[in-house]
């Protein structure tokens, strides 16, 4: 028997894209927007999972910012200026931030990289538990100051897309906190998820089979936008690639970074380049 269409929450948009094959759907979706928020879901490295997108949406023309829910300590006195203070939550982190040598900050070394480079880069930096209603005003002062149109949350893995019954859940408080906070601001109509790395989350316990299951039934209800590959012969994937090296010489690794640097360099399942993922059990895949 068959079921009745789902309606498509992005109908109107996809009137005015004209979906092919020849596009990847989620730039498809932002042909229209000006000014792009991109966001790292569950903190840490996430933005930088997003670094890829950044270039090649810069490339584009487009306005583009980044934004991350942070583990650094930005709340610590003296941590950083409060010149720089947003709102009650967060920080605006650039080149000229002043820390401590050898900190957890990915979001500072990422702005020198860029720094170095001879491009001031700003990014919008969180505490790692400031509440969703906090978060999200964080969020909606971004997007007002900065005029954003579409907001794209990435995570760096497969977590964020989780129900709360699969039986194993990775670390989805984080994830589901900034998609929350997002689906509460005001004003921006496009708001996208994309998870960057399938199989790296094996590291966390995750079921990908679960997470394929999810997928299929966000794809029933319409929510679902596609796949592609970040090739390591493109300039934005040997961009993230030489910023990711930087900045994990500055500070602890990143095992959703190096897992999908190493799926990107063709290596395949139990793969370990860094002594973080010992003695797990990695699905390393392009």
């Amino acid at each position: 028997a068959s079921s009745d269409p789902v309606p498509d929450p992005l109908e109107p948009q996809t009137k005015i894209n004209s979906f092919s094959i020849r596009e990847p759907l989620l730039f498809s979706l932002l042909a229209n927007s000006d000014s792009v928020l991109l966001a790292g879901c569950g903190g840490g490295y996430d933005f930088m999972s997003a670094l890829p997108l950044y270039f090649s949406l810069k490339d584009l023309g487009k306005k583009v910012f980044l934004a991350n829910l942070s583990f650094s300590s930005l709340s610590e006195p003296r941590a950083l200026n409060p010149d720089d203070k947003i709102l009650t939550s967060g920080f605006r982190v650039h080149s000229g931030t002043k820390v401590k040598l050898d900190r957890y900050f990915p979001e500072f070394y990422t702005c020198q990289w860029f720094h170095e480079r001879g491009e001031e880069v700003e990014i919008f930096a969180f505490d790692h538990c400031p509440g969703t209603q906090n978060l999200a005003d964080c969020y909606e002062w971004i997007c007002k100051g900065r005029g954003i149109d579409a907001i794209v949350l990435v995570d760096g893995g497969t977590d964020s897309l989780t129900y709360g019954d699969e039986c194993g859940m990775g670390t989805p408080v984080e994830d589901h906190t900034s998609m929350a906070a997002v689906d509460m601001v005001r004003g921006v109509k496009l708001k996208l998820l994309c998870c960057i790395g399938f199989g790296v989350d094996s590291f966390h316990g995750i079921s990908h089979g679960l997470f394929l299951q999810n997928v299929a039934t966000a794809e029933k209800q319409g929510h679902f936008y596609g796949t592609f590959s970040v090739s390591r012969h493109t300039p934005e994937a040997r961009k993230y690639m030489d910023c990711y090296q930087y900045v994990a010489s500055k500070m602890q690794e990143s095992i959703v970074c190096s897992s999908v640097i190493n799926g990107m360099k063709g290596e395949f399942g139990d793969h370990h380049s860094t002594q973080r993922t010992k003695p797990s059990k990695l699905f390393i895949n392009h």
